[in-house]
């Protein structure tokens, strides 16, 4: 099932891209007018916390053992907050006691 929330940005470190917002089962993504923006996969069980900040949402995606990224989005307020509610449900977080913040208790 794909799920749209809005233009938005993906920010990694230097690169940034512009394009659509889409949450499937298995991936968070960007498109782009082309199609998918394959640098923008997010495998959803690499995601291992989320955080909502004054900017946009802070993804951190556990690529290896060793090495841990994040993924800054940027969007508008409602759509992100859809999204913040749907990556919960999906991933099974865990929201910390007051922080806008969510992660696997597993990891």
């Amino acid at each position: 099932m794909l799920m749209a929330y809005g233009q938005g940005v993906f920010q990694e470190g230097p690169r940034c891209f512009r394009g659509r917002i889409v949450l499937n089962d298995h991936r968070l993504f960007l498109q782009g007018p082309d199609g998918d923006l394959a640098a923008t996969y997010i495998p959803m069980e690499k995601v291992v916390r989320v955080r909502r900040t004054l900017r946009g949402l802070k993804v951190y995606v556990r690529a290896s053992m060793v090495k841990t990224y994040q993924v800054l989005i940027k969007g508008q307020r409602r759509h992100l907050g859809e999204l913040v509610r749907d990556l919960v449900k999906k991933r099974y977080l865990t929201k910390k006691f007051i922080w806008p913040e969510w992660y696997d208790a597993s990891s």
